[in-house]
């Protein structure tokens, strides 16, 4: 049974992986890594009086703009973890937070860092997050990595690897493509035989455009089926050809 503790700094949440969340081999899946990051962040956002319900009531709302995982072990189904998230400060318009993933004996086997934007829903302008968070309180929060997340360059094949019509079942609460989409739609990108044979080490993604329901988004990559170690991807808009989101794989 899922249980939780919730205080200011450190939100924690301990479950067992269930069978929807693994893959053919019975590990967890990265999308499903990235979901159980984006529910406690919002919970922890909530309980801290940050969260969307009381954002909205000011026509803003928390958007995820960039993201890290890195990833040491996988858990597999019926495996119990430990999920922890905290705020790690605010660097100019960006509010940052941070999880660690320990195993039953208490062992971290996944570590990730995030950036999120507080966004005017009328005019999609961000706000500082200073007028919500007080960002003092963070400033010599423990960081799970060296260095801030940044934006990526990326080298990618001119034609698509895979094409998406976004769909009702893509949409989230802020009425746009929820992130874990994107990352679900890279991974699929892949060949089968890379997925078959290698694991994703570390997956790092920058949202930069949002996509809605009915748009069209084609996915370009570099990954192929050989040995290499790191592949690119950028997802755009058909229409338009902006670009939804860029990111990096690298591989075990």
């Amino acid at each position: 049974m899922d249980t939780l503790e919730i205080n200011q700094t450190k939100f924690t949440k301990t479950f067992r992986i269930g069978s929807f969340d693994t893959d053919f081999n019975g590990r967890v899946k990265l999308t499903s890594i990235c979901n159980y990051l984006q529910e406690i962040a919002g919970m922890h956002a909530d309980a801290l009086n940050w969260g969307i319900d009381k954002l909205m009531q000011q026509d803003l709302s928390w958007v995820l703009t960039r993201l890290k995982v890195k990833v040491i072990d996988y858990p597999k189904w019926t495996d119990e973890i430990t999920v922890e998230t905290w705020p790690t400060g605010i660097e100019g318009l960006f509010g940052n937070r941070d999880f660690r993933i320990l195993d039953r004996e208490g062992n971290a086997i996944i570590l990730a860092s995030s950036s999120w934007l507080i966004i005017n829903i009328k005019n999609k302008r961000p706000t500082r997050p200073h007028s919500i968070i007080d960002g003092t309180k963070y400033e010599n929060a423990e960081k799970v990595f060296e260095t801030s997340l940044q934006k990526l360059n990326t080298n990618v094949d001119e034609n698509p690897n895979l094409t998406i019509d976004v769909h009702f079942s893509d949409i989230d609460i802020n009425q746009h493509v929820n992130n874990v989409k994107y990352i679900k739609w890279i991974v699929d990108s892949c060949p089968i035989e890379k997925l078959s044979s290698g694991l994703i080490d570390e997956l790092e993604i920058n949202f930069l455009h949002e996509a809605k329901y009915n748009d069209q988004l084609s996915i370009h990559n570099n990954c192929s089926s050989n040995n290499d170690r790191e592949s690119h991807f950028v997802i755009r808009n058909n229409k338009s050809n902006v670009e939804n989101c860029r990111s990096i794989i690298k591989w075990k």
